[in-house]
């Protein structure tokens, strides 16, 4: 680290990457698009290729090159690494990078949201070389994360090249988020606007699963949700719920009105924000939120500590033994691992908890209640872990229920089309096994 930062150019400052280096890139709504597109532009460094490692991007992926269309990314399809010089590998696959992923373009590491500061930080497996940041100017000499704490205070702990582009709108938080000057060796000025995410509008389907998840959380909670329609859709509805308050990876823009109906006495705990600027805005100048690194966030014997702590996620299918998936569809990898797992882990530890996944009971005409998960379709949460499944249908209390009665109380919640054909599926597998 140098005493102070010295400002350069985006090429310049991507140019000083070296050889072989593991380079974390900042994801969600922290895109230095100035640095991103220097990135597009860099061929890498002569010998070994460079390897990037980052997760989902609200932005445009402009550091793989031009999109192609249809809001697909073509991911660096001229050449491979050793052309480039650098490739590309990803926690969290993104709509934009799927074709890419399918073609082999773009690696995919599975890792618990709560592991990435253990892998990319100092003596981790894939510690960083280098942290690329987006942060607020200095003030006092001090640097500011902005809307995005997250793992970044570890990748610049383990990083012997921190990066960061300086952006004159990034609102200065609260929490974990100032960052010495002397920590940082190379700014650059932002050239676009901060990057932001456009709430989700919810339909009747996501009101009905709201009104029932609602209804299953312990008085006074801590509520953790994911990020999408039916979490927006929660949290927009969260402060009917008295003494409610929030500790969560992310959250969305419906966290303004949230802490505009709420009271002095609740506490929001985030990691990120990924939503408006004045979302952005109106939670830097709110003493209730805190923003959190990682090891605070997900880290399982802190979030236990708080009581009745309700996490609140979705997924993609649950079989009738309550196995959760999250990360695939049709053995196509479509998302990752993500933070699910530590929060639902953290619900059962913590005393009057309770973990519930809410999801709609179809998509495209396929029900998302399945007999059981295809072979080779990852188990994102284990089917001891969840305590209440919710769709539009109902809701499945699945703790301390056997198999026949976990499978019973699953049909009854999945769309009415398919329940004859779930329950016949159940009947031969007990047959079969």
């Amino acid at each position: 680290m140098s005493g102070s930062p010295e400002r350069l150019r985006a090429d310049e400052a991507i140019a000083r990457i070296s050889a072989g280096a593991r380079v974390v890139v900042p994801h969600g709504c922290v895109e230095p698009r100035s640095l991103f597109e220097a990135i597009a532009r860099w061929r890498g460094p002569a010998g070994d290729p460079a390897m990037l490692y980052g997760g989902l991007h609200f932005g445009d992926y402009a550091f793989l090159g031009p999109d192609r269309g249809g809001g697909r990314r073509a991911a660096a399809a001229e050449g491979g690494a050793a052309e480039r010089g650098w490739a590309y590998t990803t926690w969290q696959v993104g709509p934009r990078i799927r074709d890419a992923m399918r073609a082999g373009r773009i690696g995919f590491l599975p890792l618990r949201f709560r592991d990435i500061p253990r892998a990319f930080g100092p003596g981790g497996p894939l510690a960083a070389d280098v942290a690329i940041v987006q942060c607020a100017p200095a003030e006092r000499g001090r640097l500011n994360l902005g809307i995005s704490c997250s793992i970044f205070p570890a990748v610049i702990a383990a990083a012997r090249l921190v990066i960061a582009e300086v952006h004159p709108d990034m609102p200065r938080t609260a929490g974990a988020t100032e960052v010495d000057a002397s920590d940082v060796d190379v700014v650059v000025d932002a050239t676009a606007p901060l990057c932001t995410l456009a709430g989700a509008e919810p339909d009747d389907v996501d009101r009905a699963i709201v009104d029932r998840v609602l209804g299953v959380l312990p008085e006074a909670p801590w509520v953790q949700l994911g990020v999408g329609a039916i979490p927006d859709a929660i949290l927009a509805r969260l402060s009917d719920v008295p003494g409610v308050k929030l500790h969560s990876g992310m959250l969305s823009d419906g966290l303004a009105p949230f802490l505009d109906a709420t009271g002095e006495a609740t506490r929001v705990v985030t990691g990120e924000i990924a939503a408006s600027v004045s979302t952005y805005e109106r939670a830097a100048r709110d003493p209730r939120v805190a923003l959190q690194p990682t090891t605070v966030v997900h880290d399982v014997p802190t979030i236990a500590r708080l009581e009745r702590f309700a996490s609140i996620n979705s997924a993609i299918e649950v079989d009738l033994a309550g196995q959760v998936n999250g990360e695939a569809i049709d053995g196509r990898q479509v998302s990752g691992v993500g933070g699910s797992l530590d929060f639902v882990e953290a619900a059962r530890c913590s005393a009057g908890g309770i973990s519930v996944i809410a999801l709609r009971s179809t998509a495209r005409g396929r029900s998302r209640i399945v007999a059981r998960l295809a072979a080779g379709t990852p188990v994102t949460v284990p089917r001891v872990a969840v305590d209440v499944v919710v769709t539009e249908h109902g809701v499945a209390r699945l703790f301390g229920r056997d198999l026949e009665r976990r499978a019973a109380e699953l049909i009854a919640i999945a769309a009415p089309e398919h329940r004859s054909e779930l329950a016949a599926a159940y009947e031969r597998s007990r047959t079969e096994g």
